[in-house]
């Protein structure tokens, strides 16, 4: 019997997955800032929500690590037991998921026992009510942990069928089923409208893609320990091990960071939240759509043995594109830091002070705006020829690395001390992915290096253009700066100005990526256009 496939579950190429990634996150990135927006209101920059921010790291620490490993080697996994049979594939599938269910669970009953002493060792500052609030909400959200590492599994099984569209958007409702928690039952619950908010988010995603996987690819029909290769569950661990292990190295960053936040002046973990959540725009919506979208590729010509040099162009293009979007990114995030923290979140309980902290925070974030834009990049190249040692090598060398700043940079600029510190690891971390990969592709063709240099000086008019417009934005005259909506509509005046003049000096540089953008945006027009 046919029947016609839904097109919400029809594959999509790398520009299609990227734009429909980068879309749905553009908007769910709105809800997401409302959520902040709403938090910052209702708690502000204060002890109860430094609480459910360490509540939050603990339950990923320990389950969440493995969402990441999880999305990342299934995809090799599944397409390597597919080019066999489907039949092959999905038993692997079926496999996996009743294995290290059992192991996750198991996991959470420990958590919940030892949720105390997790907490001491993510906050040690912690005392009295902080703690005693930060260990009920730490119990309270394993569900949601636990459903974020099945999630993780799900959406890399969605993504090696080159199906894009259905994991975000379900993870663009959850989050409004969280802004709605926050909304309306924060009179009646409290910081726990947040934790019921989250539980809702990742749960939602959890079951939506359950039940699609479950219908649509028929996953999970037949679940039996007695039709489980142990064999081939020994050899996913042994490639997940070191992805899992780099994954809690990059928890225990997160973790080293608020337990050294946790000792200074209360609202630093906040501080350090809050603005995460500008600097990642760009994250969200031009790098992890494209890294996302190209992985799966990369894949496939890792796994068929392609050319070398074709793996080379590709990521060759895919770091042009990356750089072309973050480094005018970086500049105009920099110089307007402070006008955008306090458009997003300075109303209610987050005040002035709140807003210069998180601004400086945020500015010592976005100089490594690039390197968060290119390492996952790198790191999918090696995790594409299924090597996970290399990454946990560099992972462990950082992380090092990191403590020591921390410790050193945290004295110097408090809060902001740590966003440096993770700005120079970053930027270390590419530089030892660039130099190990060599192993396998060639050196980065000499182009790269002249689109940097235009990028840059493209760039350039945009730092000039939002530093003398900060007297245009309340930046100097503080005592009476404008409104929401008068603030918002100047900050967009001054991007709009700034992007012209990078396009300008993008097509007079005749640049790859601008080249690529404007076709495409132009075709894309012409279709939408009635004939």
């Amino acid at each position: 019997m046919h029947y016609k496939i839904p097109g919400i579950l029809k594959k999509q190429t790398i520009t299609q997955a990227a734009l429909i990634i980068a879309v749905i996150s553009f908007i769910s990135k709105f809800f997401g800032f409302f959520r902040e927006v709403l938090v910052a209101k209702y708690f502000g920059a204060t002890g109860q929500t430094d609480a459910f921010l360490v509540a939050m790291i603990i339950p990923g620490m320990i389950l969440g690590l493995f969402s990441g490993g999880f999305a990342t080697l299934i995809i090799p996994s599944y397409l390597e037991k597919k080019a066999r049979s489907q039949e092959t594939a999905r038993r692997f599938v079926n496999s996996v998921f009743m294995v290290w269910g059992a192991i996750f669970i198991f996991l959470s009953v420990l958590i919940f026992i030892f949720a105390p002493f997790c907490v001491r060792i993510v906050a040690y500052g912690f005392k009295g009510e902080t703690f005693n609030l930060a260990v009920t909400l730490t119990r309270y959200l394993i569900v949601s942990g636990l459903f974020t590492v099945f999630t993780g599994m799900f959406t890399g099984l969605f993504q090696a069928e080159k199906q894009f569209f259905l994991p975000v958007f379900a993870t663009f409702l959850g989050n409004i089923g969280l802004v709605f928690s926050l909304f309306l039952l924060h009179r009646h619950l409290g910081i726990h409208s947040w934790t019921l908010g989250q539980i809702f988010n990742s749960g939602f995603a959890f079951f939506v893609m359950l039940l699609i996987l479950y219908w649509r690819f028929r996953f999970f029909h037949s679940l039996s320990y007695s039709q489980i290769d142990w064999n081939e569950i020994k050899n996913f661990a042994l490639l997940l091990v070191p992805l899992v292990i780099s994954g809690g190295l990059s928890a225990l960053n997160q973790i080293i960071d608020k337990t050294i936040a946790s000792s200074l002046d209360a609202g630093s973990i906040a501080a350090l939240n809050f603005s995460t959540r500008i600097w990642q725009i760009p994250i969200t919506l031009l790098a992890i759509p494209i890294a996302t979208a190209v992985f799966p590729t990369f894949s496939e010509l890792a796994l068929n043995g392609t050319s070398k040099k074709e793996y080379e162009s590709r990521l060759d293009r895919t770091l042009s594109y990356m750089f072309y979007l973050t480094i005018p990114s970086t500049v105009f995030l920099f110089f307007l830091s402070k006008p955008l923290t306090r458009l997003f979140f300075e109303r209610g309980a987050f005040d002035a002070r709140a807003t210069a902290l998180t601004s400086f925070v945020l500015k010592m974030y976005v100089l490594g705006l690039f390197a968060h834009a290119i390492s996952p990049i790198l790191a999918r190249a090696f995790y594409s020829f299924k090597n996970t040692k290399t990454p946990l090598i560099i992972s462990a060398i950082c992380i090092s690395l990191n403590i020591i700043l921390n410790i050193l940079l945290s004295r110097l600029l408090g809060a902001a001390g740590i966003a440096l510190a993770t700005s120079i690891v970053m930027a270390v971390n590419i530089m030892l992915y660039s130099r190990f990969l060599r192993r396998y592709l060639t050196a980065f063709r000499a182009e790269l290096h002249s689109d940097i240099s235009k990028i840059i000086i493209s760039s350039l008019p945009i730092g000039l253009v939002c530093y003398f417009s900060l007297p245009f934005l309340g930046n100097i005259s503080a005592a009476s700066p404008p409104g929401f909506i008068s603030l918002a509509i100047r900050i967009f005046a001054v991007g709009l100005i700034s992007t012209i003049l990078f396009f300008i000096l993008s097509r007079l540089f005749r640049l790859e990526p601008y080249l690529f953008l404007k076709s495409y945006t132009l075709n894309l027009i012409k279709k939408l256009l009635p004939k």
